[in-house]
């Protein structure tokens, strides 16, 4: 808490409400409403001192914010391939294999729409980086958010090329067609073959483009909090020059 001498002797003291930083965050909207409660604090006059961050609540904000990147973004990646391959005309959509430009915008938004989303909002949340409580905390939240892409990228990246490389080669989908695909009739083998081989690469294309995606994913916070962070220092310099008049 903080507070000012009046001409009394006595201090107006703000409040802080010292639970909230003490209680484990479940998840991204009570750690991000945490955030944004000692922001607001913070433009009353509360000083607070990012040693008042415990390392135990760095952990907390840190795993949060890996959690909801990491399984979020690893959903997502799994149902790119699919919206590359209704783009390519080879799974149908809306009872058609021939997309048009609606149903092709409304499978990227799909894919795609949440991952932009959730990085608009971590970037919102990132241009509350202003006192060094808040700038602990967006930190290691920001910071869990970003491994946590990152780990999904990266497993992502190797899965679709481990599934292009080794599993869906031409020997082993025959090998799998014939194993589980006994009783199929010669044209419904045949066509199921030249439909697996043709999607093959399109796992290559969307392990790409979820690297740039994750690329974007990250970019955002981390512009953001760089820019907060050059505004608040013209900002101090400014006071600074006001201050030596």
């Amino acid at each position: 808490m903080s507070g000012k001498n009046n001409s009394s002797g006595s201090s107006d003291i703000i409040p802080v409400q010292s639970i909230a930083a003490e209680t484990r965050p479940q998840g991204l909207i009570e750690a991000v409403s945490t955030i944004k409660y000692y922001h607001a604090q913070k433009k009353r006059g509360t000083i607070l001192s990012s040693g008042f961050f415990t390392l135990k609540q760095k952990i907390e904000y840190f795993e949060v914010g890996f959690r909801g990147s990491f399984i979020s973004g690893l959903i997502t990646a799994m149902i790119t391939p699919f919206a590359i391959a209704v783009v390519e005309r080879m799974i149908p959509v809306f009872g058609s294999s021939s997309p048009t430009a609606f149903d092709t915008c409304f499978i990227f938004l799909l894919a795609f729409g949440f991952t932009l989303g959730y990085a608009c909002f971590i970037a919102r949340v990132a241009s509350l980086y202003i006192g060094p409580y808040t700038r602990s905390m967006i930190r290691n939240f920001v910071g869990g958010v970003i491994t946590g892409a990152a780990c999904k990228m990266i497993i992502a990246f190797i899965f679709f090329h481990f599934l292009y490389m080794v599993v869906l080669t031409r020997k082993h989908v025959i090998g799998l067609l014939l194993r589980f695909g006994k009783d199929l009739k010669t044209e419904t083998f045949i066509a199921s073959y030249q439909w697996i081989t043709k999607f093959r690469p399109v796992l290559l294309t969307a392990s790409y483009l979820i690297v740039v995606t994750t690329t974007v994913f990250v970019m955002l916070p981390l512009v953001a909090m760089f820019i907060i962070s050059l505004r608040n220092r013209r900002l101090e310099k400014l006071k600074a020059i006001v201050e030596n008049r």
